[in-house]
């Protein structure tokens, strides 16, 4: 009878162990996850980019250097902070997706229905390889004394383009347009 007990015992505590009691959050997000994009497109370019050709402009004014010393992740950084991928975000964003007559995926499109968020959409092109072939962010906000308008393109293979409107109350419209081209 005790060897029963005790078989009955060693059983129960096997099958017990094998349960987990952590909760762990889910592996995704459900979201294009642009600031993993971003950390190993930084990872990628660090030891290829050795320059960046920048163009500024703006209200019409341009300026364009080449830059020899430069962090890709301070230049990079609005990209990255623009990602959608949270959890608290998932009832906040419709997805859309177009795809090549071969079935692969074209375009994933994420767009904001809340209109409450700064990010309006987000919207990622692939080629027939599979492969990110651009990324752009729209994003905005409005305050009583002003509105901020801002596209960002992000072209993995050359470079990327950041545009902005800004509508001050009682002062001009002003336009900005940083352009970076890659120097390998």
């Amino acid at each position: 009878m005790l060897k029963y007990f005790i078989f009955s015992v060693l059983t129960v505590l096997s099958f017990s162990a094998c349960v987990s009691t952590e909760i762990n959050p889910p592996a995704t997000n459900g979201f294009f996850d642009l600031s993993d994009f971003m950390e190993k497109e930084l990872t990628e370019k660090r030891n290829q980019v050795k320059k960046l050709q920048k163009t500024i402009s703006l209200d019409g004014e341009t300026e364009t250097k080449r830059l020899e010393d430069f962090d890709l992740a301070i230049e990079t950084e609005l990209f990255t902070a623009a990602d959608i991928n949270k959890i608290a975000w998932l009832d906040r964003y419709k997805a859309d997706s177009i795809f090549y007559k071969t079935g692969q995926l074209k375009t994933l499109v994420y767009t904001n229905i809340t209109n409450d968020l700064r990010t309006k959409s987000l919207m990622i092109h692939y080629d027939i390889k599979n492969t990110v072939d651009s990324i752009l962010v729209e994003q905005s906000s409005t305050s009583v004394l002003a509105k901020s308008v801002q596209n960002l393109h992000y072209f993995p293979a050359s470079g990327y383009r950041i545009e902005n409107q800004q509508d001050i109350t009682a002062l001009d419209q002003h336009r900005l347009i940083v352009d970076v081209k890659f120097v390998y």
